[in-house]
């Protein structure tokens, strides 16, 4: 008699406790009206129908059967990977998938009817997507510590930390440009919000509505310092699709609690990636693969490291080295040009976007005619057009007050 792997249970589950579609969509088929185990622990009323645990276990199971092995990765009979047991393997499949509160009562009551206790692996070679995180890690780690050149490879396998740079990033590039069909246009007349937060902020209301495109362009080269998306020196302009999203940015490392808040108006359209549109990552219980989402989570672990909050106190540049590389590569070897590259606000929920124009020329104040000024003259040889790109009036400046309030939630799992 063969062995079952899966204990015999009657205890239940409300399906309205599931929160990811594609595991709801396995179980629906099974469901039935009954009492929700779950819910009867917290005194709660079950809602809807509900699911046999035995059942469910059975399809977390399938899929750990299909994302883990019991192999790892053995080299000179030294196993090289993290060992996991059933709590863990069940917890790292589950997590963002069950409601919050009911989670970890369904990882303990699943892994205990899971009677195979061995250790569990994330296949080196075999999962793919486990793969494109070893290889952005292999890219940080390069970047970080060994070499920020890009250079293509010479030969038909790249060999060199250069080389193996540039094969990554450009295969990020042309996969959000080909087939991820990432790159869109901003239209002229489209509004942008640029905020700035200074210790008194009335009187910094009344300087930037007398000049709003002197203090709400980018800073002077000798005043630039690093950010996620850009290196010390280099300056770049960050704003926002909508104010409430500026004045959080700005406010995120700031302890005052008033933005200004100036509108620059687009004048011609310029090409952006929009990484803001980047679909979650794929559920491991979603049978309908598609070739290309694991680099899409590749762009999503680049969209993680520019959303997390800048450290201000110069002890981390080298932490910004791989995301200011995959930034400048964006903007210097698509063709056609990409003027910026939106993203989501991790702050506030808003679109952030980072235009690659840092110089004062490609900024003026409503009603000013500097066509024929040197900067004018200077817009002509660079773009074929003496008008600047960015206009604002000074009419359009705000005040905005900021509210802080600490949130707590559980992190990611490992290696998520």
């Amino acid at each position: 008699m063969e062995f079952d792997v899966v204990a015999w249970t009657d205890e239940t589950m409300c399906l309205a406790h599931i929160q990811d579609a594609h595991l709801l969509r396995r179980l629906e088929s099974s469901a039935e009206e009954g009492e929700c185990t779950i819910c009867a622990s917290k005194s709660l009323t079950s809602s809807g129908p509900v699911v046999n645990l035995e059942h469910f276990a059975r399809v977390v199971l399938r899929v750990m059967a299909e994302r883990f092995d019991h192999e790892g990765f053995v080299i000179e009979r030294e196993q090289m990977l993290q060992p996991m047991n059933n709590d863990e393997v069940v917890a790292s499949l589950l997590d963002g998938k069950v409601e919050f509160d009911a989670f970890d009562q369904v990882v303990s009551l699943t892994a205990e009817l899971i009677q195979e206790e061995r250790d569990w692996f994330v296949p080196y070679d075999l999962d793919h997507e486990a793969g494109i995180q070893f290889e952005w890690d292999d890219f940080e780690y390069s970047v970080k510590h060994v070499s920020r050149l890009l250079i293509p490879p010479r030969s038909a396998r790249p060999e060199t930390a250069p080389e193996k740079n540039h094969a990554f990033v450009s295969s990020l590039l042309v996969f959000a440009e080909e087939r991820a069909g990432l790159v869109r246009t901003l239209e002229a007349g489209t509004e942008l919000y640029r905020a700035r937060i200074e210790r008194d902020a009335r009187r910094f209301e009344k300087s930037v509505r007398a000049d709003a495109a002197k203090e709400l362009r980018p800073a002077p080269l000798e005043k630039v310092g690093a950010g996620r998306m850009n290196p010390q020196g280099v300056p770049v302009l960050y704003v926002a699709l909508d104010p409430e999203t500026a004045a959080a940015e700005v406010a995120s490392h700031s302890p005052y609690d008033e933005a200004v808040v100036g509108t620059f108006i687009l004048q011609e359209p310029l090409r952006i990636l929009d990484l803001a549109t980047i679909p979650a990552p794929r559920s491991e219980f979603d049978d309908t693969y598609e070739e290309g989402d694991a680099r899409l989570n590749s762009l999503s672990f680049y969209v993680d490291r520019i959303t997390r909050p800048v450290i201000l106190d110069d002890q981390h540049p080298v932490d910004y080295a791989p995301t200011q590389v995959l930034t400048d590569y964006f903007r210097w070897a698509s063709e056609p040009r990409l003027d910026g590259i939106a993203y989501p606000s991790r702050i506030h929920g808003g679109t952030n976007v980072v235009f690659f124009f840092g110089d004062k020329i490609w900024f003026e104040q409503a009603g000013v005619d500097a066509s024929r000024s040197l900067a004018g003259h200077k817009r002509w040889a660079e773009r074929g057009n003496d008008a600047p790109i960015f206009v604002i009036d000074p009419t359009t400046v705000r005040r905005y007050r900021v509210g802080r309030r600490l949130t707590v939630e559980r992190t990611k799992m490992w290696g998520q």
